[in-house]
């Protein structure tokens, strides 16, 4: 049975497609890749991307491509899953515009699809087998669930989905989008960002026992999130 498919989000999208990220606003059209087109990605070496490689890669837009969904939650919304085929290394532009892209590993692409994010995951079966929790050891040995006692814990509403981000207090750091119902509690997407690597699970999935305990309690302590920024995106 082949291996799935990896799901990463990269470092950071290139920014060097001649758009002028100081408008007042930005033409989603323009900065989203395009099927058929070649594109590149900035990446963490853990990712250990491999030339031929086919991906899913989850595409944000700027604001929250550059602090993450949680300074901008209104672009999960606008963010889309990529499926795309590694060609290489990609040659670093001559003048980066942001220090951030110093030294960092870019790769060069094929567009094979491009889906909006919640419509993709929104669309899939239930499947119990999709992911699950990690679980994280304590200094006596213990491991718990990654979202039992979280350091700290926001929450959003994104079209009809909560979006719930935390901190476990050692460096790790999780996101989930979940459909909350009165009858059950699904799951559509987990991730987990550790120094020890960083998982994307997509997958719907009914929450039951310890994991659903451990993320009703995340929420209940979660305080409001919004967006840090106007909204700037058109189509």
């Amino acid at each position: 049975m082949p291996a799935p498919m990896r799901t990463l989000a990269p470092l950071f999208w290139s920014p060097d497609l001649g758009i002028d990220y100081a408008a007042p606003s930005l033409s989603l059209d323009q900065l989203l890749p395009k099927v058929g087109q070649t594109a590149s990605a900035y990446f963490e070496r853990l990712d250990h991307i491999l030339p031929g490689e086919t991906l899913q890669l989850i595409w944000c837009p700027p604001v929250s491509d550059l602090n993450g969904w949680s300074e901008q939650p209104s672009e999960i919304a606008q963010s889309h899953l990529l499926r795309v085929r590694i060609d290489g290394p990609a040659p670093m532009p001559p003048a980066p515009l942001l220090d951030i892209h110093q030294g960092q590993q870019r790769y060069r692409f094929q567009v094979l699809s491009c889906t909006p994010l919640l419509a993709f995951l929104q669309t899939q079966p239930l499947d119990p087998a999709a992911w699950q929790l990690a679980r994280i050891g304590d200094e006596h040995g213990n491991t718990n669930l990654n979202w039992d006692a979280p350091r700290w814990c926001a929450r959003a509403q994104v079209q009809g989905l909560t979006y719930l981000v935390a901190g476990d207090g050692h460096e790790g750091h999780m996101q989930m989008l979940l459909e909350v119902g009165e009858q059950q509690w699904v799951g559509l997407l987990s991730v987990y960002l550790s120094p020890g690597g960083n998982d994307y699970d997509l997958g719907r999935r009914v929450l039951e026992g310890a994991e659903l305990r451990s993320i009703r309690q995340a929420l209940a302590k979660a305080r409001p999130l919004s967006d840090s920024q106007d909204a700037y995106l058109e189509r």
